[in-house]
């Protein structure tokens, strides 16, 4: 029989003359679900199901970066600030007016120190290396196994089903029979 001839009132009728055959064939089992048969397999064919796969990975790159470093140095201003004192120690008249000059000449000059030091400061600057990571999506896909189509005949009709493994030649079948009223 062919599958393009399939008519569903046949297969009515020849379900329930095959329950009874089956129940009356030497090589049928009794249990409680029905009769176990075996079924020619006409066809099987793989299924399989097209799903994407995200893996992600870790991606990393050395970075560079430009690192500031300032050298400082105090010298300017304490220098500043002895010549300041100096001067004004000797501008200054009597005790209380020279230590006055002298203080007022210690800051003045150690100001002015200051200032020059920040105008003459030099930046240096170095490259270092630094590791940068990001996670990235790799999105793939693939196929997975969902089982076998099975098209077996039993008792001149065509059945369907889906099976986990290869049915190979013949099939496994539980025929119930139940009373019509």
């Amino acid at each position: 029989m062919k599958f393009s001839q399939f008519n569903p009132g046949r297969l009515v009728r020849g379900f329930f003359t095959s329950v009874f055959m089956a129940a009356l064939s030497a090589g049928a089992m009794a249990q409680s679900s029905g009769i176990i048969t075996e079924a020619r397999v006409v066809d099987s064919q793989p299924v399989y199901q097209t799903v994407q796969v995200n893996t992600p990975s870790q991606e990393c790159w050395q970075e560079p970066v430009q690192v500031e470093s300032k050298n400082y140095s105090s010298t300017p201003a304490i220098l500043g600030a002895i010549i300041g004192g100096s001067i004004g120690n000797e501008f200054g008249s009597g005790d209380s007016g020279r230590d006055v000059a002298t203080v007022a000449g210690a800051v003045l000059g150690g100001s002015i120190g200051h200032d020059i030091e920040k105008g003459n400061q030099r930046s240096n600057s170095r490259t270092v290396y630094e590791q940068r990571c990001r996670t990235v999506s790799n999105v793939s896909t693939e196929q997975r196994f969902q089982g076998y189509d099975v098209t077996y005949e039993y008792n001149d009709q065509l059945f369907t089903a889906r099976t986990s493994n290869h049915p190979g030649q013949t099939i496994r079948v539980s025929v119930s029979v139940i009373p019509v009223e």
